[in-house]
């Protein structure tokens, strides 16, 4: 088999949650041709079938903590890529926009993540007592409900009389107060 594809750079970025491999070609990687493992020993391997890589290339590759090393070895039929990494729970070949560029992504476990979750801010506000919020709807739509109930039952018991009863103006009352205190008065946390 002709090794047509040519690997021209390596490129290796360090992120929080892993390690990207940026691998640059002089020709398309098809898609097919790519494989990739994690071995106990703690090296990551991606094979490049019907790709050659000059080793020399490796000597000028930088290659940022916590990756320890990177070995390429070319065979009659392929190049495999090895990196030394800490433990890596899984791995993804993605092709962007570029053709001639495959980005190998090695994803650290959950675990590892913890302190880095834990050092990290939160954004926005923080979460409303859900539990607070649900008692103020309650209350509001009770205080609500009485007040129209008192009002149409003032209006009806008013019905042919001249004065007025309790409930009209208390269920009123009750319906302007609430009114206000959810518009102006309520502070939205």
């Amino acid at each position: 088999m002709a090794k047509d594809i040519n690997i021209t750079d390596l490129q290796v970025e360090v992120k929080k949650n892993g390690i990207f491999l940026k691998i640059h070609s002089d020709k398309p990687i098809p898609e097919n041709t790519v494989t990739g493992w994690f071995s106990d020993n703690g090296w990551f391997y991606a094979t490049i079938m019907n790709a050659y890589i000059d080793t020399n290339l490796v000597e000028r590759i930088k290659y940022p903590a916590p990756v320890q090393n990177i070995i390429v070895h070319n065979s009659a039929e392929s190049v495999q890529i090895s990196l030394a990494v800490p433990i890596i729970e899984t791995h993804e070949f993605l092709w962007s926009g570029n053709p001639r560029e495959l980005l190998v992504s090695l994803r650290f476990p959950l675990d590892s993540l913890k302190p880095v979750f834990a050092d990290a801010k939160p954004i926005g506000k923080p979460n409303v007592n859900l539990e607070s919020e649900l008692n103020y709807s309650r209350i509001r739509n009770a205080a609500l409900l009485i007040g129209v109930s008192l009002s149409v039952a003032g209006v009806v018991a008013s019905d042919g009389q001249e004065a007025l009863g309790w409930e009209l103006p208390t269920g009123l009352g009750l319906l302007i107060v609430t009114y206000i205190y959810d518009r102006y008065i309520q502070i939205d946390e």
